[in-house]
């Protein structure tokens, strides 16, 4: 942003919201003055004074320490204002929760509940109604810590084993619900999530079970068993497992298989079949599904000892996702 009226028409094109300059009455220490050009606003009901970077040279660190002194002062958010900004220093800047805004690319600015990337404004880009399968399996190997910031597209699609143009979709969807940032490095792209808690607690509004459907049989047709339902929550809590086994299997592996076959009434049965739109093997434990696939499937249950062994795991799951702020 070569001035401040660029970077107001930036922010305004690129979201709903009106800039609204103010004055700035507080006395600021002299070397902030020397290192930021201060632009003073109202901006959706928040008083937001932006600090464009003078010198680009700058440790990223001496600019954190400003925005807490000028918010220690001033009743407003500060916002730190790049012309270009490394994968790395927006991954620090994210996981702080910092607000930021990079040159016609990036407006990260968490206390409005806002984080859009333009890049550059793109003319014809996808408009995506929900999450993919593949979308939300990414998600959920970031809040589980084996995908991480600084990835590159190859790595994710090993570790969740679908193809390169699958994953590259994915991400693309992903990036426009806000959920990350593509950055390109020479040939290759490197993904940087918003935070995890952000990411929990968007999943959680609008989350989907991944049962397609389910059966009940007399035996295991796959020695890898993943178990799931209550068979699952046996494992991580003290509940007691129920006398039919429940068994997650993807849809995929079904293929071949005559179901009508396999089929027993549920009362001579001993496995619970749940058929999965994914492979529920991916990210699992112990030989049973994610914790946070246990949360969805059983979040309608209104039984008390299991809404309160649903409320330990999600504890847990908390606790392991603030361990990285």
């Amino acid at each position: 942003m070569n001035t401040k009226k660029d970077l107001f028409n930036f922010i305004e094109t690129s979201t709903n919201w009106v800039v609204n300059e103010k004055e700035l009455n507080i006395k600021m220490p002299l070397y902030i003055k020397a290192a930021y050009e201060l632009w003073n606003t109202e901006i959706a009901g928040f008083g937001v004074l932006f600090l464009k970077i003078k010198d680009s040279q700058v440790d990223m660190r001496i600019h954190q320490n400003a925005v807490k002194k000028i918010e220690e002062l001033c009743p407003c958010k500060a916002v730190l204002v790049f012309e270009k900004l490394d994968g790395r220093n927006v991954n620090s800047l994210i996981k702080k929760h910092i607000p930021f805004i990079i040159e016609n690319k990036q407006i990260y600015m968490p206390f409005a509940l806002i984080q859009m990337q333009t890049q550059n404004i793109k003319v014809n880009q996808k408009i995506y109604n929900e999450l993919t399968v593949d979308a939300d399996i990414i998600l959920i190997g970031y809040l589980d810590n084996i995908i991480s910031n600084g990835m590159m597209i190859k790595d994710i699609s090993e570790i969740i084993n679908r193809d390169i143009r699958a994953v590259s979709n994915a991400l693309d969807i992903l990036e426009s619900f806000n959920f990350l940032n593509i950055e390109k490095i020479g040939r290759s792209k490197q993904i940087y999530f918003i935070p995890k808690l952000e990411v929990y607690e968007r999943l959680k509004e609008n989350n989907k079970s991944p049962i397609k459907y389910s059966f009940y049989t007399h035996d295991i047709f796959n020695r890898d068993t993943i178990f799931s339902g209550y068979s699952a929550l046996a494992k991580c809590t003290s509940l007691i497992d129920e006398s039919v086994k429940t068994i997650a299997v993807s849809q995929k592996a079904l293929k071949n298989m005559n179901i009508q076959e396999l089929e027993y009434d549920k009362d001579t049965a001993n496995y619970k079949i749940e058929v999965w739109d994914r492979e529920p093997s991916l990210f699992s434990y112990n030989n049973a599904i994610n914790p946070i696939y246990l949360l969805r499937i059983l979040k309608n249950i209104k039984d008390e000892r299991t809404q309160y062994a649903l409320e330990e795991i999600e504890k847990n799951i908390l606790v392991k996702i603030k361990e990285d702020y």
